[in-house]
């Protein structure tokens, strides 16, 4: 498939109806090979959840996403959130503001909360010549949002080239005094206690090379994942009876900590009783409150795909003993690796531009959630890399 040249290929891109299309090619278009991949991630992201700091993890790569759509208002572009960190895919007329923006994240993360952020630019075109595609979907969601996906295998490579020792072509480095604009940006909800019993962070990604046997998995994956939590709205996170403004000055510290230079209590005693004050008028004078939240309830990124699925749902623990015995079995037979992590809440980092339009809400389970289920998939993936060191036919 030939390259769209528009810088406006994704606004016009066709979207899935449903997650269960993602192995459906023709709902993808290859990104533009002058087009580049934005990444940021939190160095030693599973110590800084170990001492406490979820929060301010997701709240980097959430910021990293916000940041960088601002700066180019005008130019849609897909991106992901991976928990511990974010990718966003930008044209390359748009190159300087990017790497302006991510500077500016890198910077508050260290001075807001002493987190180091990896950040660079890899070209799409340094990755096709590595035999890896870099094609986007997206999955309709609501009219005010649609879900970015990638297939292909490219961006686990832009990653890895980021990582790696030829990374340094890539990194950027804040030069002092860069800006961004974090309008939108929001953390005002409680913990979301679980729609179920419990809340879980789900990470399946396939071994095998083959596209077709992939894709096979990943549809009976889904398929399992169906037959066990229900339909999309059965195993959905947030349980709209259940969600809560926050009430506690603490939790608007991340949101001040990004949009407020130099923020103290006060500006997050300030923001919490402006959000209670908007609750009280929405709910009993305007009376538009819970439309608010089934605005917020379908626009949230809950159910994705990067070439791993990402998903965090709810149900109960009977249900989640099922799903990890398919995974294991599917492991045992060198299909696939998994992780998945359990918690009994939420948590929700938002980018509001319009109350009743365009938002996302990125959902991840309390305590660590995709970086914490990441360890368990690593882990399985130094185990399999073992094993086919030891036994080379395990690897076909």
């Amino acid at each position: 498939m030939t390259p769209a040249p528009s810088t406006t290929f994704y606004h016009e891109m066709p979207t899935m109806p449903h997650i269960k299309y993602i192995t459906d090619l023709s709902y993808y278009r290859d990104v533009p090979n002058d087009w580049l991949i934005a990444i940021s991630d939190v160095r030693n992201s599973t110590i800084a959840i170990q001492n406490g700091q979820y929060k301010s993890v997701n709240t980097c790569g959430a910021a990293t996403i916000a940041a960088i759509l601002n700066s180019i208002p005008d130019v849609d572009v897909p991106f992901v959130f991976g928990g511990d960190g974010a990718t966003v895919v930008v044209p390359p007329h748009v190159r300087q503001q990017t790497a302006d923006a991510l500077c500016a994240v890198k910077s508050l993360a260290n001075s807001m909360f002493d987190l180091d952020l990896r950040i660079g630019l890899v070209p799409v075109a340094d990755v096709i010549p590595a035999g890896y595609d870099v094609k986007v979907g997206k999955v309709f969601m609501s009219d005010n949002f649609s879900q970015p996906v990638f297939t292909g295998g490219g961006l686990d490579y832009a990653d890895e080239l980021l990582k790696s020792p030829a990374g340094k072509d890539y990194i950027i480095e804040p030069h002092g005094g860069e800006t961004a604009d974090f309008s939108g940006f929001e953390c005002r909800w409680s913990k979301h206690p679980a729609s179920s019993e419990e809340v879980v962070s789900v990470l399946v990604k396939a071994t095998n090379l083959n596209v077709d046997a992939r894709n096979r998995l990943y549809e009976d994956t889904l398929d399992r994942i169906h037959d066990i939590y229900g339909e999309h709205e059965d195993r959905h996170p947030i349980n709209q009876s259940k969600m809560t403004v926050a009430w506690k000055p603490g939790d608007y510290m991340y949101e001040t900590g990004i949009r407020v230079p130099n923020r103290t209590w006060w500006d997050a005693i300030k923001l919490m009783l402006w959000s209670i004050g908007g609750y009280f008028l929405w709910k009993y004078k305007a009376k538009i409150w819970d439309k608010y939240k089934d605005t917020v309830y379908h626009s949230t990124d809950h159910e994705k795909f990067d070439d791993m699925l990402r998903m965090t749902i709810s149900g109960t623990t009977q249900q989640r003993e099922k799903l990890r015995n398919y995974l294991q079995w599917r492991r045992n037979a060198g299909d696939l690796v998994f992780g998945i992590h359990v918690a009994h809440h939420s948590l929700m980092t938002c980018i509001v531009f319009d109350r009743f339009g365009r938002q996302v809400h990125f959902i991840d389970a309390d305590e660590g959630g995709y970086a914490q289920a990441a360890v368990e998939l690593k882990t399985q993936l130094k185990q399999r890399k073992v094993a086919t060191a030891e036994i080379p036919w395990l690897a076909s």
